[in-house]
């Protein structure tokens, strides 16, 4: 039965937010590892949280946005990796500027970062220490829309899947500048980063992505703000009503990234509450 939950919640509207902190996480009762794998002949480089107490343990899979890194999930490892979650982060082949992982921007698109996060996935349920029942994928805007197009091809792989504004109008923003394939360069600079033609060239075949990511029947949450203009919260309405089983928040007043305080706070609420309603 299909199951949609909104939320919409009052976010606490902060004037001259601070930046959000990237030091790695540290607290007695988890440790950090560098793990790096092979994707398509790449080195991915990625860091990992394991919780020092024996036995297994559920794990997360975080997936970066556009040109960011594997930093971008450090406030939420910060408690999940307390609370017991093996949290993994990585830096996707030629996801940005500011990556440790091999490959260039010019050959990336959201495809080739599917495939990074399902070999990444394969080397995290190698891991004796992980709960295989319990693997949950996440991600954040790019990161998002590559978790949702990933899961339904791994969906008995996983648990359940996090997604924080994804960016569902990825297709949308490239036919709006490109109406045809024949308009696509070769090369292009986007958000400052350097695109290739790979980036948009798959959207013009028969591929549709909402058709894409409702393959996947399992467990949804989807945290969007209100105020985001990068990615219209209507994206994420449109893909709860066409998920099965789907929880959608909306942060009211958030725009695209949850500032610290009360917007990030609600998310990593959110994103609590929704692991321990779903662990196995």
């Amino acid at each position: 039965m299909k199951r949609i939950l909104i939320i919409i919640a009052a976010a606490l509207l902060a004037i001259g937010a601070s930046a959000q902190s990237a030091d790695i996480p540290s607290d007695p009762s988890f440790e950090m590892r560098e793990i790096s794998c092979i994707s398509e002949g790449k080195l991915l480089y990625g860091q990992a949280f394991f919780p020092t107490t024996p036995g297994k343990h559920p794990a997360i899979i975080y997936s970066h946005g556009f040109n960011g890194n594997h930093k971008g999930a450090y406030q939420l490892f910060k408690v999940l990796a307390k609370e017991g979650f093996i949290c993994y982060c990585f830096d996707f082949a030629g996801g940005s500027g500011k990556s440790r992982s091999e490959g260039r921007t010019e050959e990336m698109s959201i495809f080739t970062e599917s495939q990074n996060l399902k070999d990444v996935l394969e080397m995290v349920r190698s891991w004796e220490q992980v709960d295989r029942k319990n693997i949950f994928l996440a991600g954040g805007s790019q990161g998002g829309c590559v978790s949702a197009i990933a899961a339904p091809e791994v969906a008995k792989k996983i648990n359940s899947i996090i997604l924080e504004f994804p960016a569902f109008c990825i297709p949308d923003d490239g036919f709006e500048m490109f109406p045809t394939l024949a308009d696509v360069p070769e090369s292009l600079n986007r958000m400052g980063m350097k695109l290739g033609r790979k980036y948009y060239e798959d959207f013009y075949g028969d591929w549709e992505i909402y058709d894409a990511i409702s393959e996947y029947k399992g467990e949804v949450l989807i945290v969007h703000g209100t105020n985001d203009s990068l990615v219209k919260p209507e994206y994420s309405a449109k893909a709860a009503n066409l998920y099965e089983n789907c929880e959608l928040h909306l942060i009211f007043g958030a725009g695209h990234g949850f500032r610290p305080g009360k917007e990030e706070d609600l998310f990593i609420g959110y994103v609590r509450d929704f692991l321990k309603r779903n662990l196995k």
